[in-house]
């Protein structure tokens, strides 16, 4: 009776609105039941057979309603993907000749209406629903996956490590500097408290600061097989270091709340695996791929590199005075928060000696107490100041013709996204610009 009466006051039909309640309902199980009916027609777990480059040797059965990306890499098939399926690097690209789905936004931002026709798509955005047929990068054809051993795994910075991987002699390694490899993740369990071991004592007091030691990560849910975590790093060692690899690896740690990781967000999967590694333990990788590869032009090269970035500027400029010893002017700035994050700086100085058409900037955004009182000049804007700032007064202004030179940029996306625009600014093409960015 009471419900009646507020009804009656407000102005409300009690019949209409029971009538929109049960009509509301209706429409959300409908639609609920219209999409697991569209599920179960359209990306069928069935088994489907995808041809690949037209290759019968290479035609592969796979199960439907994974991602064609999840169903190429598990049938042996490696198609890159350093950004791990997000969409974001662009570097899955595939032609669909046979049972592409309409393109996605993620499409329509890749390619050109004219390739879209032709069937190129993003692999990690659609799914497999039925037979296919594929045609990928020939080059991703001779790449495989590798087992090697970790022969060491020491911080380099506070929060990055330079692991060094060996791949067996009886493995010819044939790889371009610059380029990439995907580590294939398997299910563990890890206490950061074990990490110190082969961390410097140095480095401890972030770690402390923040409380990122004694904390378990437990990843033993892991999928595996064809639905496995695989994340791409840059190498830092280059062709002429043979079966010996570098990666500079930079842990991802949750948000801070209160100055503490946040317990709620996860860290990141694959760098606290690699962040866990020990010598004589075994890693599986696979690749090379990459396409952020060296011009051999006669142009000038810059490279603008931070934090772990360090892999990708070592890589190239290692490779280009050590092995083939580069006639080319090049110069190297490297910005790091302090001294002692900084990252392979015997190398270049040695090459500074050696090689008059090299030179070597360091740029310290927060230098420490310390570095101050050991002479680091605090008030130099070219020596303690944000990178793409010091670069712009040290080096850029003074260009007459930046828009002449090969830029190299690799860094924390703040930095790239900073060293991209400043270049903008000053008529830098986009052609003329390599960016190393895994679309973090």
């Amino acid at each position: 009776m009471q419900h009646a009466i507020w009804f009656a006051f407000m102005g409300i039909d009690p019949v209409l609105t029971l009538y929109a309640i049960v009509a509301f309902l209706t429409v959300g199980v409908g639609l609920s039941l219209l999409i697991l009916f569209t599920k179960a027609k359209f990306v069928s777990a069935e088994e489907c057979v995808i041809e690949v480059n037209e290759d019968e040797t290479l035609t592969k059965r796979v199960r439907g309603g994974q991602t064609l990306l999840s169903a190429l890499t598990s049938a042996g098939v490696p198609v890159p993907s350093p950004c791990g399926g997000k969409a974001t690097c662009k570097q899955c690209r595939v032609r669909i000749i046979e049972g592409a789905d309409a393109p996605l936004d993620t499409d329509r931002g890749t390619f050109t209406k004219k390739q879209m026709k032709e069937g190129w798509r993003l692999s990690c955005q659609h799914k497999v629903h039925g037979d296919m047929h594929v045609m990928v990068d020939p080059a991703c054809l001779s790449t495989r996956e590798i087992e090697g051993v970790v022969l060491s795994n020491k911080n380099v910075a506070t929060f990055i490590k330079e692991l060094i991987i060996k791949v067996p002699d009886t493995v010819p390694m044939h790889y371009k500097s610059g380029e990439y490899m995907q580590f294939h993740v398997p299910p563990f369990t890890t206490n950061t408290a074990d990490w110190k071991h082969t961390m410097d004592p140095i480095f401890y007091t972030d770690w402390e600061k923040f409380g990122l030691f004694d904390q378990t990560l437990d990843f033993s849910n892991l999928p595996k097989g064809e639905s496995g975590i695989i994340r791409a790093y840059s190498m830092a060692s280059y062709p002429g270091e043979g079966n010996i690899l570098k990666f500079n690896i930079r842990i991802a740690t949750p948000p801070f709340v209160g100055g503490k990781p946040n317990p709620a967000i996860p860290w990141g999967i694959c760098s606290s695996y690699t962040f866990s590694l020990k010598e004589g333990d075994k890693v599986n990788i696979s690749g090379p791929f990459g396409e952020s590869l060296m011009i051999n032009d006669q142009r000038e090269l810059v490279f603008l590199i931070g934090g772990a970035g360090s892999s990708f500027g070592r890589a190239h400029i290692m490779h280009l005075f050590r092995t083939e010893n580069t006639k080319r002017k090049v110069t190297m700035w490297y910005g790091a928060r302090s001294i002692k994050e900084n990252i392979y700086e015997e190398d270049y100085r040695q090459l500074v000696k050696e090689f008059p058409n090299f030179s070597y900037h360091l740029v310290l955004s927060e230098p420490l107490p310390e570095d101050i009182e050991a002479g680091w000049p605090k008030e130099d804007p070219l020596k303690t100041n944000y990178l793409f700032r010091a670069f712009e007064q040290g080096q850029l202004k003074k260009m007459e013709s930046p828009e002449d030179c090969l830029y190299y940029v690799c860094g924390p996306p703040l930095h790239n996204s900073s060293v991209m625009k400043l270049l903008d600014n000053y008529g830098v093409p986009r052609s003329s610009i390599i960016l190393d960015d895994f679309g973090s």
